[in-house]
């Protein structure tokens, strides 16, 4: 089968995080998106945005390198989940993780380790699931996701406001991307 369609224009950066942010209604966890570096397999890009659309994410935003969520192979492991939830470029990257910080999301870079250079508080997923029900907490988070192998740049880690790693078992070097990013919103977003 064959089909051919419209693109649908992008929202801006700024406008996805405003919807996102938007008010809270009853005793719903605070709004997450997804923010990622670099990912530049389709089938990734597919898989993290059904585990988005899972897990209640408000929408993701994508680096100038990522791959096009709508390519087929994304729009089909995504289950079609990348037609209905919204996402925009955020560039110029990585300076313009400030807009995500400055529409009221915490920066949460997820990465196994630390660098030496990089001076970022470095919390468990639980710890800060916590502070987001903690009194002053911020309106959301947004968990900034990089590349498989190259994992973020030093550059995007240095803007996060805290790194949160999983931890796992001894030998084990990191898990697929799309993988870790559903134990993140699972934890996250759970009520």
């Amino acid at each position: 089968m064959v089909a051919v369609a419209t693109r649908p224009p992008l929202p801006s950066a700024e406008d996805l995080l405003a919807d996102a942010a938007g008010p809270s209604v009853g005793n719903r966890t605070p709004p997450l998106v997804a923010v990622l570096e670099g990912l530049n397999d389709h089938e990734n890009i597919g898989a993290l945005f059904r585990n988005a659309a899972a897990f209640g994410v408000a929408g993701l935003l994508l680096d100038p390198t990522c791959a096009d969520p709508l390519y087929r192979r994304s729009i089909r492991v995504s289950v079609g989940h990348v037609l209905h939830l919204p996402f925009a470029r955020l560039a110029p990257w990585p300076t313009a993780l400030d807009l995500v910080r400055a529409a009221g999301f915490v920066v949460a870079a997820l990465a196994p380790r630390p660098p030496a250079r990089i001076d970022v508080p470095v919390v468990g997923l639980t710890e800060l699931k916590a502070q987001l029900s903690g009194p002053g907490h911020p309106p959301g988070v947004a968990l900034l996701l990089g590349a498989e192998g190259p994992g973020l740049t030093e550059s995007a880690l240095a803007l996060s406001d805290v790194m949160v790693p999983i931890p796992m078992a001894d030998g084990v070097d990191s898990l697929n991307v799309a993988t870790a990013a559903a134990v993140a919103l699972h934890t996250l977003a759970a009520r």
